[in-house]
């Protein structure tokens, strides 16, 4: 019996159906500059937005080759290389960027920056004073750091007035690259800005430069305005009810 049963068992567990994989849903915030390129050419840089991570590619005759992962915040969406070594990454969720040494090795990020909330994009654009170029950064006008007293003295920090109607939503924040933190004798975590720039709207995204200027997109623009095609309004607006859904127009 014993010489049967062992064999037969064998079988069985052979046969059993292999469990199938549980499928993965993965929740991630859109990218906006998800890739970079290193002003030599040599390396490709770009997020990987649900795993909180730079990936870093070596680029060789038209084909790529990993060579880095680098953890940063949560949720980036945009990356920017502002030289061959030097590399910045917008993190959505985080509402900060990451600076990041990527001659070290391995890459690492030396520095983390505090934004107002939910950062998009960001950009280079012309020169400091102190012969650094800028970082545009574009976020919501709301979030805890604008009041937080190590950048009380910037241009457009302070209370957000959220309940206050007619402020302007959209907000830039403008970084002195040479110089994260104006010159104050003791480095903050957040940096401190130049300035934060204020326009009308609401959630601004994607940034534009031609190297002087730089141009901000507004996904919402807050005049409470919107086109509508002819077709969608009834005959007798106003005054009888669509033969689509019954209703009458208002």
């Amino acid at each position: 019996m014993l010489q049967l049963f062992v064999p037969l068992a064998l079988a069985v567990l052979l046969a059993a159906p292999v469990a199938a994989q549980t499928s993965f849903i993965a929740f991630e915030s859109g990218p906006v500059r998800p890739l970079a390129l290193s002003p030599d050419g040599t390396r490709l840089f770009a997020v990987n937005i649900p795993d909180n991570r730079l990936e870093i590619f070596a680029v060789s005759g038209g084909a790529l080759s990993p060579l880095e992962s680098v953890p940063v915040g949560m949720e980036p969406v945009a990356v920017a290389a502002l030289s061959n070594s030097e590399v910045w990454v917008v993190n959505h969720l985080s509402d900060s960027v990451s600076v990041v040494d990527v001659a070290s090795s391995p890459a690492r990020v030396v520095r983390t920056l505090l934004v107002d909330d939910e950062p998009r994009d960001i950009v280079f654009a012309g020169t400091s004073q102190t012969g650094g170029t800028h970082a545009f950064i574009t976020t919501a006008r709301r979030g805890q750091h604008r009041t937080h007293s190590s950048i009380a003295g910037v241009p457009g920090a302070g209370d957000p007035l959220l309940t206050t109607a007619g402020v302007p939503r959209a907000e830039v924040w403008v970084f002195d690259t040479n110089d994260l933190d104006q010159g104050a004798p003791d480095p903050t975590l957040g940096g401190v800005p130049e300035r934060i720039l204020t326009l009308f709207g609401d959630t601004p995204r994607a940034l534009a430069t031609d190297g002087s200027t730089v141009y901000v997109g507004v996904l919402n623009s807050g005049n409470r305005t919107t086109t509508v095609s002819e077709g969608a309004v009834c005959d007798g607006f106003g005054t009888t009810a669509c033969a689509g859904d019954g209703i009458t127009s208002p």
